[in-house]
């Protein structure tokens, strides 16, 4: 069976983001279906080499913003000598340079833009992305169609002005066989939060929530970059409350992040924005019922299998909290299968990747 091309073009194939990782396990995912060729508009990193070693070719275009004309030069020549049926763009910069590039080309490809961004403040973005997201908003109409990754990111997208009358939403994937579910109640019980250091994912909500519940029996493990007490500002948390260091660990930047969901029994997000927080899809695929404020994706990932609370709102954090702890444990073990079911059925990469390919046979 002869295998049809795909080639991905993606602004960077180095950094550890959802739709870096989403790309890396579609491609996985798909391998049997397609040849994929992976195109970074900027560098490949190790961190893929698996990915890049099943792909029939891949390229890195040394992109820095200066050399966007030759840039797009290199790339329509690149289609050109390819000659895909379809191409599937990652990120804003891919998605615009793309169209630019297939312009004047007399087999001209398919094009598919993808979004993984929330879109909840666009005054607030870099002057490089608010200079791509205009020059999206008037190409929106040429691609093929425009796939989400979020169900905020799309109606905030149109909001702002891309139009395109195939647009659509699909959530990024987990594989089911690396997360699983532990079927152990700690005692005491553990909450786990993660996220990097960053005024995004609500660390001051975080810390202000921890120390309502500090006399609790409740253990809390911190992961993420940023997460020690050599930062000065966490240092500050710990003086300000009081926190003990064996009640909240702080694990820093962890690699393997199934084991560190076996080790908890609840997801806490305390982000004051997202687009599709794919910690919450992972959390609920190893079994972990959630708390989590109510931004981007949050509500329509978790629904009634968890608590959903206004952002900047430690209150409501912490009774969310002691709601769980005060659940029995046939209750809990109910939460953990029934939030196991709801990734099997709605945001496996065997289904998520089902609707990728459905969406480039699509316009055949």
């Amino acid at each position: 069976m002869n295998k049809e091309l795909m080639v991905h073009v993606i602004t960077n194939f180095a950094g550890v983001g959802g739709a870096e990782m989403m790309l890396a396990r579609l491609i996985k995912q798909t391998q049997n279906e397609y040849n994929h060729v992976v195109i970074s508009l900027m560098k490949t990193s190790e961190v893929y080499a698996d990915t890049l070693a099943i792909c029939s070719s891949h390229y890195a275009l040394a992109w820095n913003g200066l050399n966007s004309f030759g840039v797009i030069a290199k790339l329509k020549k690149l289609l050109q000598q390819l000659a895909p049926k379809t191409v599937q763009c990652w990120m804003y910069h891919a998605n615009v340079m793309t169209s630019l590039s297939v312009f004047g080309l007399a087999n001209k490809p398919k094009v598919f833009w993808g979004i993984h961004h929330s879109l909840a403040s666009p005054k607030e973005e870099s002057i490089a992305t608010k200079l791509s997201l205009a020059i999206s908003k008037m190409l929106s109409a040429k691609p093929a169609g425009i796939i989400y990754c979020a169900h905020s990111s799309l109606h905030q997208h149109q909001q702002y002005g891309l139009n395109n009358s195939n647009a659509q939403v699909i959530a990024n994937g987990v594989s089911l066989d690396k997360f699983q579910p532990n079927p152990v109640l700690h005692d005491p019980i553990v909450i786990g939060f993660a996220g990097r250091y960053h005024t995004a994912k609500g660390y001051p909500y975080l810390f202000e929530t921890i120390a309502k519940l500090k006399d609790q029996p409740i253990i809390f493990k911190i992961a993420g970059q940023g997460a020690n007490l050599d930062n000065p500002e966490i240092k500050g948390y710990f003086e300000q409350y009081q926190l003990d260091e064996n009640q909240v660990q702080l694990l820093d930047q962890i690699s393997d992040m199934p084991t560190f969901y076996q080790s908890i029994d609840v997801f806490l997000m305390t982000s004051i924005t997202e687009g599709f927080p794919n910690v919450l899809v992972e959390a609920m695929a190893s079994g972990l019922p959630c708390i989590s404020t109510d931004v981007g994706d949050a509500k329509y990932i978790v629904q009634e299998l968890g608590w959903i609370v206004p952002p900047r709102d430690s209150d409501a954090l912490a009774n969310a909290i002691l709601k769980y702890v005060n659940l029995s444990a046939d209750e809990k073990q109910r939460l953990k299968q029934a939030t196991r079911q709801r990734v099997e059925k709605n945001f496996s990469i065997e289904n998520v990747s089902q609707q990728y390919m459905n969406v480039w046979r699509s316009g055949r």
